[in-house]
């Protein structure tokens, strides 16, 4: 995972509308992003009652939020089924209204597993308001990463806060995967290229299966 600091301090000011904050150099083959924050499982630290939780953090209104309600670091949690695709994670920060609830600094982590993480990056917000991107694409190719697993680590609040208000996190990926299940052939087992025998054609469904996807 790279991240730019310049990048991820633009803001926007509509609190559903993701599209306005969005650096200009996205590659084309990945346009029209989607937002993919519902394939995949999400999982708070703590959360201060009913009605601050993971609910409020995927609703589409400005006014709910999540708050922690626990030590610091607060963390956010996204597990999806497979490796996929990510573009950007996208936060609705609002330090008008949230003050010292608002993170200051947060650190991402991103892996194929909770126990297999990368060493994460930092990123840092300067009373920020409105939406805030987290550019999780390859540096070198701006295009995506590929993870299943996302974790948001709030260690710092502005003004020394202890808990955190978060408003919105929205997780977007390209318009395709170019990892698509029919591109791939299956490896198996097999040491070499000489030792994968396919099927007779004869037998579709035989033939089928042997070209499915790793997952």
């Amino acid at each position: 995972m790279e991240t730019d600091e310049q990048d991820v301090r633009v803001t926007a000011v509509n609190g559903y509308d993701w599209h306005v904050a969005l650096p200009k150099n996205i590659h084309e083959g990945d346009l029209p992003l989607r937002d993919i924050s519902f394939q995949a499982v999400w999982t708070v630290s703590s959360c201060k009652s009913e009605g601050n939780g993971v609910h409020e953090l995927l609703h589409d209104s400005v006014e709910k939020y999540w708050q922690s309600d626990g030590p610091q670091p607060h963390t956010v949690t996204i597990e999806f089924p497979k490796k996929t695709d990510i573009c950007f994670v996208m936060m609705y920060l609002d330090f008008k209204n949230d003050e010292s609830y608002t993170p200051s600094k947060i650190i991402v982590y991103t892996g194929s597993s909770l126990v297999h993480l990368d060493d994460g990056v930092p990123v840092e917000f300067n009373e920020p308001t409105g939406w805030q991107f987290i550019d999780l694409r390859s540096r070198r190719t701006n295009r995506p990463s590929r993870a299943m697993v996302i974790q948001l680590q709030v260690v710092h609040n502005h003004q020394n806060g202890r808990d955190t208000h978060i408003r919105h996190i929205r997780v977007l990926g390209p318009n395709k995967s170019r990892f698509a299940s029919h591109f791939r052939l299956h490896a198996g087992s097999p040491t070499s290229v000489d030792d994968f025998i396919l099927p007779p054609v004869s037998n579709l469904n035989k033939l089928i299966n042997s070209c499915m996807a790793i997952r």
